[in-house]
């Protein structure tokens, strides 16, 4: 059965603020950045990028997490157990700092939820990974996290001039890696797909289909959707499906809402040879075109109006802090992993 792909990732996580009107004015913080990795001795994955480990029910297990301070100056990190998700268009994803324990990461206790580092300084911080008795067999996936809060001044906006506008924005770096538990015994994934819905979008109309694992066993492969009548045949690939997720995959349909019963095809195909296939209908008629038609005016106007510029400098501004975010992530970490951005 495959792992999960490669988990080592920096989250950066940009808290912004946009007050007034007018000219754009800019403040902000960078949160200072911190290293984690997988010790020597550890159980990795086949690809040595994340913890592997296998547990029998109502065993638990002891693992260290090993963090590291790349700055000139003494940091103090949090370190929790986080949850893994699906992403919407597939892949494994962590959670953010401070974010709910509502899934596998409950099974995870860290030793020092929170430690202080001298510059250039590491320390291994043991973790524990219990499986609660009477868990069935299969591939569940948490996360361990590395980050540096940032404080109350940090996070608050600058307010500009009267009659200017302005956004303050505070970006909090995250070292995540992935901990696969496996669970012995036999697994296999189960995708299975339940509907389809249409949703306006700024660019048009989207098909949101929805689609859940339902085996004991992470996914990958392929998926094709297709709807006839607007000469529609998609074709995407399915990155990680995390067990006992799921997700509505945004497939980017028609530039106008399109009135009518539309047959919907959905065929995937995934580890060994196993296909899932569904088939369906969206109606888009009446109140409900009506519906579509409205919101896909609104989110249009939204997008791309008149008053919207300020929003657009907004976003060009934070295309740049992150790109800048990333060359000092390069300078600061030279033995990080792949880095990966998210803007919240």
């Amino acid at each position: 059965m495959r792992r999960a792909g490669p988990a080592v990732a920096f989250v950066a996580a940009a808290l912004i603020a946009l007050v007034a009107a007018a000219a754009p004015a800019a403040a902000g913080k960078f949160g200072d950045i911190v290293n984690a990795s997988v010790p020597p001795g550890a159980p990795i994955s086949p690809q040595g990028h994340y913890y592997l480990v296998s547990v029998h029910p109502g065993e638990t297990v002891t693992e260290v997490f090993r963090v590291g301070n790349p700055n000139d100056h003494p940091i103090t990190a949090n370190i929790e157990a986080v949850d893994a998700t699906t992403a919407d268009v597939t892949g494994s994803v962590l959670g953010r700092p401070g974010s709910a324990k509502a899934l596998i990461s409950r099974w995870i206790v860290v030793s020092a939820p929170q430690i202080t580092l001298a510059p250039k300084a590491q320390r291994d911080v043991p973790f524990m990974v219990h499986v609660p008795a009477g868990t069935k067999p299969g591939q569940y996936l948490a996360g361990m996290s590395a980050s540096v809060p940032l404080s109350p001044s940090d996070t608050s906006a600058t307010l500009p001039r009267p009659g200017y506008a302005g956004f303050s924005m505070s970006v909090e770096f995250q070292r995540g890696i992935a901990v696969e538990i496996d669970v012995p015994g036999p697994r296999a994934p189960n995708l299975v797909v339940s509907g389809a819905d249409p949703v306006a979008t700024p660019n048009g109309v989207s098909l949101g289909v929805h689609i859940a694992n339902q085996g004991n066993a992470f996914a990958h492969g392929s998926g094709v959707i297709r709807v006839a009548d607007t000469n529609t045949d998609f074709s995407f690939t399915i990155k990680t499906f995390v067990t006992g997720t799921a997700i509505v995959y945004p497939m980017q349909w028609t530039k106008a809402v399109v009135p009518g019963t539309h047959h919907v095809e959905v065929d995937l195909t995934y580890d060994g040879g196993r296909r899932t296939s569904w088939t369906g209908t969206v109606v888009i008629a009446g109140s409900a075109a009506n519906q579509l038609e409205n919101a896909l005016k609104n989110v249009t106007v939204r997008g791309h109006g008149p008053g919207s510029w300020p929003l657009l400098l907004l976003a060009a501004a934070l295309a740049v802090v992150l790109v800048v975010a990333a060359a000092v992530v390069r300078r600061r970490s030279r033995r990080s992993g792949p880095v990966n951005y998210r803007a919240i």
